[in-house]
């Protein structure tokens, strides 16, 4: 028999929804903030990093405003650079 262990916090964020700024709603994918964050110019190491600080913040409902804000205050520490592409690009 084999087992597949789940983290828990993946399990928890299955059942995040993110609101839009247009007040609709849609599943949260750490998927698209990583895209994001290498649009900006954030390598693998950076990515994983932001991810890492954020992910026990991500809750139901949680707006995208709240989330950018969020990573721009994760990337303003640790990549000035980055952050400002970041908030250049979601503007």
């Amino acid at each position: 028999m084999q087992f597949i262990l789940v983290n828990k916090m993946d399990e928890v964020l299955a059942k995040v929804y993110i609101t839009k700024s247009d007040g609709s709603k849609e599943k949260f994918d750490f998927e698209i903030v990583k895209e994001s964050l290498r649009n900006a110019g954030a390598n693998e190491e950076l990515v994983e990093e932001v991810i890492n600080r954020i992910e026990n913040r991500i809750h139901d409902e949680i707006t995208t405003r709240e989330l950018k804000m969020m990573i721009t205050t994760v990337l303003r520490r640790l990549n000035r650079e980055v952050a400002q592409k970041y908030i250049q690009n979601h503007s």
